[in-house]
């Protein structure tokens, strides 16, 4: 919870409630971030990368699950660093992990390096960015709380409705190498900086 004092500190700076602002930022990250590595995403890469490589799609499609494997480890321990670095540094980490396995995408040349990539960017997505976007909101609002949560909700809605669609374009303008690219520098502008 944001301390009293903090909280009427930014009260006074701003001419709305600070919330909305965190709110902004949260929303912004969940839309640019979380789709990256969501299954609707890759699921537009699945024919040009396998074609490309070779690769059989359960191999490929293995990686999804091998992240989800991966969440549930670490997923533990993401209430133990929210609260000991705070929402706001996880949420910025976990956004620079996913944009940085997206641009590493583009570069892949390998099965293991497409493993190696892509998984880290699912366990971050499936775990700590869900948990570090929620907390971060319900930190600022008690009485709007369900609002704020259900607008987190549905930006994150709208980027995974988003995604794959600017992804397809992309990938049938320029190849799925600067779809990866594109989409990786994307989340780090949107969903790290601010």
């Amino acid at each position: 919870m944001v301390s009293p004092s903090r909280q009427n500190r930014l009260a006074r700076a701003f001419p709305f409630y600070y919330g909305w602002f965190i709110l902004g930022i949260t929303s912004l990250t969940s839309y640019s971030a979380r789709p990256l590595m969501a299954a609707t995403t890759l699921s537009i890469f699945v024919v040009p990368m396998t074609e490309h490589f070779g690769w059989s799609r359960g191999v490929f499609s293995g990686a999804l699950s091998l992240g989800g494997l991966c969440a549930v480890v670490i997923s533990p321990f993401v209430g133990r660093w929210i609260d000991r670095y705070g929402s706001g540094v996880v949420l910025s980490a976990t956004a620079a992990i996913i944009g940085l396995c997206g641009v590493g995408l583009a570069f892949v040349s390998h099965l293991w390096v497409f493993y190696a990539l892509y998984v880290p960017g699912r366990a971050v997505f499936a775990s700590p960015l869900e948990l570090a976007t929620s907390t971060a909101t319900s930190n600022w609002f008690i009485r709007r709380r369900p609002l704020a949560l259900a607008v987190l909700g549905a930006t994150q809605g709208t980027g995974l409705a988003a995604m794959p669609v600017l992804a397809q374009a992309i990938i049938s303008s320029w190849g799925w190498q600067a779809a990866w690219a594109s989409l990786g520098i994307y989340t780090l502008a949107i969903g790290v900086i601010p």
